[in-house]
C-alpha cells in the first residue's frame, strides 16, 4: 500500500540565484509531516513546482518516492494562487468579508489548474494507493477524480479555518467546492468547530449530510516535539536585558495575525501599568510574505509606524519596550527564543491551527504561553492564558498575569501542554489519519470483490 499526496507546495524546490543552482527543503510542519510519511510507505508527490529552475525536474525520483511536479505559467499562477486562492478564499475562510475579491475569471484559472493536478494524478496513480489532497487551493480535485473514473480512497485535509455556512454561502461557486470535498472518503480537520462548520454548510448548500457525518474526522496536526527538545540551541544573549522579563513572538507578515493590536496591548499596559516601564522587552519578528502585494506593503508600514510611535513614547536611551526585527530566522535560532522567553505572546486574529504556541511549548523550560482563543491550537493548550486578542486590555492583563505567575503554576501549566504535545504530535496525526484511510482500503476491497462498491 503506497500513497499519492497532493499538496499545492512541493517539499522541495530547484531555485537559481546569483549564478547557482540552490535546492530549497520546505520545513512547515505538515510537509515534515508527509515527507516521514513518504520516506516510510512510498508513493508520489504531485505538487506544484513554483521555483524558477522546477521545470527542468518535472518527475523527480527520490527512491521511496517521487515528486511529481505540476507546472503554471505566469497568468496561471496569478488567477490560481493569487487572485482566488489568496485574494478570494483565504480572506473568506478567516472572515475578512471587506477583502473578499470576486472575479468569475480567477475561478476558472483555479478551476483550469486543478484540472492539471488531476490529469497528473490520474497519470500516476496506481490502484494500491490512497490520495491525500491538502488544503484550500485544491478543493476542486476530488470531484474531478470522481468525474474521471477514480476509485481509490481518496482523504481531504483541510488546514485553515472553515467558517459558518452562512458565510461560506457568500462563495458563488460554494455549493460546487463542497459537493468535491465531500466526494472524498475521509475529510479531516484540525478542530471540531471546522468540522461543524463544514457540515452546517453542507447541509445548507446541498442537503441531507447523514453519509457525509460518518466521513468526518478532528485531528489536530502536532509537531516534531522530540526535534524541539533536542536540539541545543543556544539562549539568547540577555546581557542587555537582564533582570527584565522577555516577551516574544514570531509571524509571517499576514492580516490575520492580529499585529498591531499586538503592539497596542503593550502600549496598553505601559500606561495601565506604569510600574513595568523598563522591566520587560517584547522581541517581536515578523518574516516577509507577498512582498510584491501593496497592502502588505501598506499592512508592514502601519504596524512599523505603531512600534515606532509605542517606542518614542515609552523608551528611554538605555531601554524600548519592543525590539522588532523584519526577516527569516534559522530553526536554531528560533529555538533559542523559545527557550529564553518568558512568555509567549501568540494572539492572531484568527487561525487555523498555530504551530509557533506548540513548538514554544515543546522547547520551553519556564514559559508562559498566551495564545489567541481563535487560533485552532488553543483547544489543545487548556493550560494557557487563553485571550481574545481583540481585547487590549484582556491581553495586557494577561501579560501582567504571566510576570506574576509563580514558579509552580508556571511549571504546572507548561508541564500539561508539554504532555499534550508530546502525545499528539505530527507522528500521532499521521498515523491516526493513515489508520483510518488504511481500514476504509480494506473494507473497499472487500466490497469490490463482491461487486457491490458505491459513491455517495
Amino acid at each position: 500500500m503506497s500513497y499519492l499526496i497532493v499538496t499545492s507546495r512541493c517539499p522541495i524546490t530547484h531555485e537559481q540565484s546569483k549564478g547557482k543552482e540552490t535546492v530549497k527543503e520546505n520545513v512547515g510542519g505538515v510537509a515534515t509531516a508527509l515527507r516521514k510519511l513518504m520516506q516510510r510507505e512510498g508513493g508520489v508527490w504531485v505538487c506544484w513546482g513554483d521555483g524558477n529552475l522546477d521545470s527542468n525536474y518535472e518527475v523527480e525520483d527520490l527512491g521511496k518516492y517521487k515528486i511529481v511536479r505540476v507546472i503554471l505559467n505566469r497568468t496561471e499562477k496569478e488567477g490560481f494562487y493569487d487572485e482566488y486562492s489568496n485574494g478570494t478564499l483565504w480572506p473568506l475562510f478567516h472572515y475578512f468579508r471587506d477583502r473578499i475579491k470576486m472575479s468569475h475569471s480567477a475561478f476558472k484559472a483555479y478551476r483550469a489548474v486543478n484540472e492539471k493536478f488531476a490529469e497528473k494524478i490520474s497519470k500516476y496513480i496506481e490502484n494500491d494507493m490512497i490520495v491525500w489532497i491538502h488544503d484550500y487551493q485544491l478543493t476542486l480535485v476530488p470531484g474531478m477524480l470522481r468525474e474521471k473514473g477514480i476509485e481509490n480512497v481518496i482523504v481531504f485535509t483541510w488546514h485553515i479555518p472553515w467558517v459558518a455556512g452562512e458565510f461560506f454561502a457568500i462563495l458563488p461557486e460554494s455549493a460546487q467546492m463542497i459537493r468535491s470535498i465531500a466526494s472524498s472518503d475521509l475529510v479531516t480537520f484540525h478542530t471540531e468547530v471546522y468540522l461543524k462548520n463544514f457540515l452546517n454548510s453542507y447541509r445548507m448548500l446541498v442537503g441531507d449530510s447523514s453519509e457525509l457525518e460518518k466521513k468526518l474526522m478532528a485531528l489536530p496536526l502536532g509537531i516534531d516535539d522530540a526535534y524541539y527538545r533536542m536540539r541545543r540551541g543556544k539562549k539568547m544573549k540577555r546581557e542587555l536585558l537582564e533582570g527584565k522579563k522577555i516577551i516574544f513572538s514570531i509571524d509571517r507578515l499576514d492580516y490575520t495575525k492580529g499585529l498591531t493590536n499586538r503592539v497596542l496591548a503593550i502600549e496598553n499596559l505601559l500606561k495601565r501599568y506604569p510600574e513595568y516601564v523598563g522591566r520587560f522587552v517584547y522581541v517581536m519578528i515578523v518574516t516577509p510574505s507577498r512582498i510584491t502585494v501593496p497592502e502588505y506593503a501598506m499592512m508592514k508600514r502601519e504596524l512599523e509606524m505603531t512600534i515606532g510611535r509605542v517606542n518614542g513614547e515609552f523608551g528611554s536611551i538605555s531601554w524600548f519596550p519592543i525590539i522588532y526585527m523584519y526577516r527569516k530566522i534559522s530553526d536554531r535560532a528560533l529555538v533559542s527564543y523559545y527557550r529564553s522567553a518568558d512568555v509567549a505572546l501568540i494572539t492572531p486574529l484568527i487561525d487555523g491551527l498555530n504551530l509557533v504556541s506548540k513548538e514554544f511549548v515543546a522547547a520551553s523550560h519556564s514559559g508562559v504561553l498566551i495564545i489567541s482563543k481563535f487560533a485552532g491550537s488553543a483547544y489543545d493548550l487548556k493550560d494557557a492564558l487563553i485571550v481574545n486578542p481583540n481585547d487590549i486590555d484582556q491581553v495586557a492583563d494577561s501579560i501582567v498575569a504571566a510576570f506574576r505567575m509563580t514558579k509552580e503554576e508556571i511549571m504546572r501549566r507548561l508541564e500539561n501542554m508539554k504532555r499534550e504535545v508530546s502525545e499528539h504530535n505530527l507522528f500521532w496525526w499521521t498515523a491516526q489519519i493513515s489508520r483510518v484511510a488504511e481500514h476504509i482500503m480494506g473494507e473497499r476491497s472487500a466490497e469490490r470483490n463482491q461487486g457491490e462498491i458505491r459513491y455517495s
